[in-house]
């Protein structure tokens, strides 16, 4: 009996933050599946950019140097390092999974920090109402009171004899 009763427990707290996801945790989550799905994409866009011919536009830019280049942005980019495209591949599936993950914790942290913002806003609203209100008027320390008026004074010393 006791064996099943931490179980279900277990399995309660288990359940508890699947339960707890929020629309925007569950669209966070979308976008980190999206992104990595759209490495190969951008992979392909990439190779097909690195094709691009630009020597009409070395031409353009300088007019008086020789004429009919034609190079091509892979040939520019990778001259003098033949790991070039190796390196080019590996940094955007890197950063896709990099990007991936950080849309994951940020899913994972989003009930947190939308707790959070809203105890922020609660407290910069109780700022703002406090600032409405009229403060006491406090002196600093060190400093006397030189509004005395001696009619608004009790005892002033007019009564006393000299």
């Amino acid at each position: 009996m006791r064996t099943m009763l931490i179980a279900a427990a277990s399995a309660a707290l288990a359940a508890a933050p699947a339960a707890a996801q929020t629309p925007a945790a569950d669209t966070l989550r979308g976008a980190a599946e999206t992104v990595e799905e759209a490495a190969p994409v951008i992979d392909r866009t990439a190779g097909a950019l690195l094709d691009l011919d630009v020597g009409p536009i070395i031409d353009a830019a300088h007019p008086y140097g020789p004429r009919g280049r034609h190079r091509t942005l892979r040939e520019i980019a990778g001259r003098g390092d033949p790991r070039f495209e190796r390196r080019l591949r590996a940094s955007i599936y890197e950063s896709a999974g990099r990007l991936s993950r950080a849309m994951e914790a940020f899913a994972a942290a989003e009930p947190a920090l939308r707790r959070s913002m809203r105890d922020m806003e609660a407290a910069i609203a109780g700022a703002v109402d406090a600032s409405l209100e009229p403060a006491p008027r406090r002196l600093p320390p060190g400093e006397v009171d030189d509004d005395w008026d001696p009619d608004l004074d009790e005892e002033s010393f007019d009564d006393e004899p000299y």
